[in-house]
């Protein structure tokens, strides 16, 4: 941690080139040892988030984008967005379409939403995105039927009945 506020400080222009490896070497070893929250605050201090993502992998990626989410409240907007972005890549990277989803309509996206409404290929999971879709009012087009209804909040009366006599 000592080492890591040391590179945060002496970072800059001039010796950004002779710092990187050692950079390197740090998150490495952060993102092995169960670190994630020091290599993203070292990464984020430096801006070069883009270092993050060639070491996450499934064990360590649910807690590197949660972090990075929260942190995405408390930047200024460009970096804001281009967190958000990282994050939404990485959810469709492993396959987390509703997370995913819930990204891109925190940017406010409407493309982004489609692209990752498209690229999920479980019919039970699109069902679930379509709902999540149509509770924030996106509308998007779609060949089916049945998502169709459910992206236009058609059944949404006899789905609350239903739940209402199930409880």
């Amino acid at each position: 941690r000592q080492l890591e506020g040391e590179i945060a400080e002496e970072w800059n222009v001039d010796n950004m080139d002779s710092l990187l490896p050692l950079v390197k070497d740090v998150i490495t070893f952060d993102m092995k040892h169960s670190a994630e929250i020091q290599a993203c605050d070292l990464l984020m201090e430096i801006d070069r988030l883009d270092l993050l993502t060639q070491h996450m992998d499934q064990s360590n990626y649910p807690r590197v984008c949660l972090y990075l989410i929260g942190c995405a409240s408390y930047v200024v907007e460009p970096e804001s967005t281009q967190i958000l972005q990282g994050v939404l890549d990485t959810y469709l990277k492993f396959g987390e379409h509703p997370r995913a989803l819930l990204v891109a309509m925190q940017l406010h996206d409407k493309t982004k939403c489609e692209e990752v409404f498209n690229a999920c290929t479980d019919p039970l999971i699109k069902k679930q995105l379509c709902y999540m879709l149509a509770r924030q009012y996106i509308p998007l087009d779609v060949e089916d039927e049945d998502l169709r209804t459910i992206l236009l909040n058609a059944h949404i009366n006899d789905h609350f009945l239903s739940l209402g006599r199930e409880l």
